[in-house]
């Protein structure tokens, strides 16, 4: 028995919010995100000179801001509407894939960087960091989130179908990162090394979210900051090859390639964020 007077104390039950220092973090990656994004795709042809490496032609630049367009997208939704870790989470796992796949390719290729300018040390500096500042803050989410044990049985075709799409991402991701040159010369404009390691960073990015979606999606509304990401990234993509079509030299099978995997992965988009949004009412 308590003393008489005593104050017994009880575990604050798991909450699962979001705690500030997640939402700050994912605050200063959004400051990050729009900067990168208004410079490598609005202004993509002065990445040739502007950049931590130059980036030639403008559409890779564009490529690689479409990316950042997305994490705007991802990260303004986390901050500004996000109640719940588990609402975010897919993009945890995607920013650490990327992060270690644009650290691979930079270590790789040194001698392509610009080291006497400020921003390759950002650059540099924000990949190296970042996986292990979302362990950290995965760890303290983790610690106040229950995982509800079992899947609304609405979201099995979304989650099937992210399988799917996600491995076979990742497949294609980790072969153009291993055989750049080689898978680099079917791509719709040309690609140097370094970019097409870093595009397939960016694909690995994409399928590592799509397969923890597949892996952990529980609620209906966990889906949608995911597929949304996913939606924006597609878009910025697709409208590629129209706003740099004089640079295109591949317009045969690779470009219907690359248009139709994006549009198949724009449908999954859609699928996800009327799962999403429907089925959360």
């Amino acid at each position: 028995m308590s003393p008489a007077g005593a104050v017994t104390m009880t575990p604050s039950a798991p909450t699962g919010g979001l705690q500030r220092s997640t939402r700050a973090a994912v605050g200063v990656l959004l400051v990050l995100a729009i900067l990168n994004a208004a410079f490598l795709y609005l202004l993509p042809a002065r990445a040739a000179t502007g950049y931590a490496w130059a980036i030639r032609p403008p559409i890779s630049a564009a490529f690689l801001g479409g990316g950042y367009l997305a994490g705007v997208v991802a990260t303004a939704l986390a901050v500004l509407a996000a109640r719940r870790w588990r609402s975010i989470q897919p993009l945890a796992v995607a920013l650490v894939t990327l992060s270690v796949g644009l650290l691979a390719a930079t270590l790789l290729h040194t001698a392509r960087f610009r080291w006497g300018y400020p921003p390759t040390w950002v650059w540099t500096g924000v990949y190296a960091l970042a996986p292990v500042g979302v362990v950290i803050l995965a760890r303290r989410q983790r610690a106040i989130t229950i995982r509800p044990a079992i899947a609304d049985p609405r979201l099995r075709l979304l989650r099937v179908l992210s399988l799917v799409f996600g491995a076979a991402m990742l497949a294609g991701a980790i072969a153009l990162f291993a055989f750049p040159a080689d898978l680099g010369r079917d791509w719709p404009w040309p690609l140097t090394t370094l970019l097409a390691q870093a595009i397939a960073a960016w694909i690995a990015m994409i399928a590592a979210a799509l397969l923890w979606c597949a892996y952990d999606l529980r609620r209906t509304h966990e889906a949608f900051i995911p597929y949304a990401t996913l939606g924006a990234w597609c878009l910025a993509l697709l409208a590629l090859p129209a706003l740099h079509a004089g640079e295109l030299t591949r317009t045969g099978a690779p470009l219907l390639s690359y248009l139709g995997a994006l549009i198949a992965l724009l449908a999954l988009a859609v699928l996800g964020v009327t799962r999403a949004t429907r089925l959360s009412r």
